[in-house]
């Protein structure tokens, strides 16, 4: 293998490195309008197991079929966890 055909190569290779990093990196687009459970006006949010109602920036969160729940507790976090099906709207 001749020295133009091995630069050729690393180029190829470092290239593809590069662009599987950028990828990797990307932030993803977050689909806002599934999160029925959010107030727009008031900023408030509804915890889907006691039906609380919380500060839009409440602490206690869990991500289910890309949308983001809130909760009052830890407890109702893993109510929701265990069995999120059952609390949220279809």
């Amino acid at each position: 293998m001749n020295s133009k055909m091995k630069k050729s190569i690393l180029a190829i290779i470092l290239i593809g490195l590069t662009i599987i990093a950028v990828k990797s990196n990307a932030n993803s687009v977050k689909d806002f309008s599934k999160t029925n459970l959010t107030d727009s006006v008031k900023k408030n949010v509804v915890d889907p197991v006691c039906k609380m109602k919380l500060k839009a920036n409440a602490s206690k969160t869990t991500v289910y079929n890309r949308v983001t729940y809130s909760f009052c507790s830890e407890s109702c976090k893993q109510k929701f966890v265990a069995e999120p099906a059952k609390y949220v709207k279809k």
